[in-house]
């Protein structure tokens, strides 16, 4: 897209000059001026923010990444566990300086800074202030604002779970609503089009708390379907977040990252090089790829980021992961933990390939690419803590006001990995936080709520 503008941008340029000047020797001076900075367009790509995420010519080169690199210690919160906020796998996360917020699918728990329970936002149904399915969590910290996205609605509550408004979400062509919602700024809420039809207007909506759009951003990729489908792997988009007042948001099936910013404007400013690993239009376009019975039509394609794990930034480097799907044999990927799959009643793998996540990071000062390397003990994905000796860390979350990066560990994760052969295979550069880690470790149960581990940034 970028080479395409350029050379456009060239040929105005050289149409301009033939018919302005008549000194054939200067048209031919400003002519080679403007074919050398041809050859500068990393430079120009830069000036324009745009910045390339080079993942195909990293497949296959695997680096082990420590924290100590990314922060110079880490902070554990062990989350208080009673009968009244029973926690599973935490979906979502959003932390300040002072509070908490942990929610699942169907609840929403409020904690505070040493991991003590406060409270409950909102609970299951379908009255005022109750939701039937959480599907996102966004807070505004200068209202102490929570605001939750339910099946067509945005709830609203304060952060000591007072419920205060229900917020209308506009649909798409075919009556669908936004599949990603982010709180902006004030009022103001970014929301994604998902193009079931194929043939969507727009794929991003700037609405108010009266759902009203304020601002719509147009869809450039226009797909022919015989009719509308649901395929979350290319039309949805993937979970938002935040850098100081910037939200970034990218659509599946598209390689790029885009900065909406305080001027409200939607800017391109990362691209994922994918290679001929990208899910193309054409592949979009087929509708054998939703069907159960043909996913096999998915080998070979690339998808970032996956459903579950969010991509996280901060000024200095972006944390995002890679599906493959399927992709030659020649090409090698990290070893995996082994876990044992036990699938419920009735339940019939389709496909017929491999699919595995790899964990990237971009470091923007240097404009470098890296995938990361599994643990090599307990092969898990992140970065290798060579701090305390625990668990890898891989942030779920950028606490801003703090300039913090949160991960989320699982107490059974930590009980059954964190054992004497773990810690005697790793290096432990701080002892007194090891010894502070192994103190937790005596007090923790597998069956505790997971365990908050705050990284501040250097």
């Amino acid at each position: 897209m970028r080479d395409f503008q350029i050379k456009q941008k060239y040929r105005i340029y050289i149409k301009y000059i033939y018919m302005n000047i008549k000194n054939i020797q200067t048209f031919f001076l400003l002519l080679a001026c403007i074919l050398l900075s041809g050859c500068k367009q990393n430079n120009l790509n830069r000036t324009e923010g745009i910045a390339s995420i080079d993942v195909v010519n990293n497949l296959g080169k695997y680096h082990a990444i420590t924290i100590s690199e990314i922060v110079p210690k880490l902070d554990y919160i062990p989350l208080e566990t009673t009968n009244d906020c029973l926690i599973g796998e935490a979906r979502f996360i959003a932390v300040t300086p002072r509070r908490l917020f942990v929610a699942g699918t169907r609840y929403c728990y409020t904690f505070d800074r040493t991991g003590r329970f406060i409270g409950k936002i909102g609970s299951i149904g379908q009255g005022p202030g109750e939701y039937q399915s959480i599907s996102g969590l966004c807070i505004d910290e200068k209202t102490q604002s929570l605001y939750l996205k339910n099946v067509r609605t945005i709830l609203e509550y304060s952060w000591d779970g007072t419920f205060r408004q229900s917020i209308p979400i506009p649909k798409n062509m075919i009556e669908s609503p936004l599949d990603m919602v982010s709180f902006v700024r004030d009022t103001l809420f970014l929301g994604h089009v998902p193009n079931y039809s194929g043939s969507e207007v727009h794929n991003f909506l700037l609405f108010d708390k009266s759902g009203q759009v304020v601002k719509s951003f147009d869809n450039h990729v226009q797909l022919n379907r015989a009719k509308p489908m649901y395929f979350f792997a290319s039309d949805c988009s993937m979970r938002s977040f935040r850098i100081s007042e910037n939200v970034y948001v990218k659509e599946n099936a598209n390689d790029t990252l885009y900065c909406f910013n305080e001027r409200n404007e939607l800017i391109p400013q990362f691209v994922f090089d994918l290679g001929k690993y990208v899910f193309s239009k054409e592949r979009r376009e087929d509708g054998s790829v939703t069907s159960a019975s043909s996913l096999e039509s998915m080998r070979g394609i690339i998808q970032v980021p996956d459903d579950l794990t969010p991509m996280v930034g901060t000024s200095s480097y972006l944390f995002f992961n890679i599906v493959a799907r399927g992709l030659p044999h020649n090409i090698s990927l990290p070893e995996k933990r082994e876990t044992t799959f036990m699938p419920p009643p009735g339940f019939q793998r389709t496909d017929t390939y491999e699919i595995r996540g790899v964990f990237g990071l971009y470091d923007k000062g240097n404009t470098k690419t890296r995938l990361l390397d599994t643990d090599p003990v307990s092969r898990k994905q992140g970065l290798i803590n060579d701090i305390d000796g625990g668990l890898s860390f891989w942030p779920k979350y950028y606490n801003a006001s703090g300039n913090e990066l949160i991960d989320v560990w699982q107490s059974y994760d930590m009980k059954e990995i964190l054992t004497e052969e773990y810690f005697a295979a790793h290096e432990i550069k701080n002892p007194q936080a090891h010894r502070r880690l192994r103190e937790l470790l005596k007090n923790l149960k597998e069956d505790d709520n997971p365990v908050i581990v705050v990284g501040k940034l250097k």
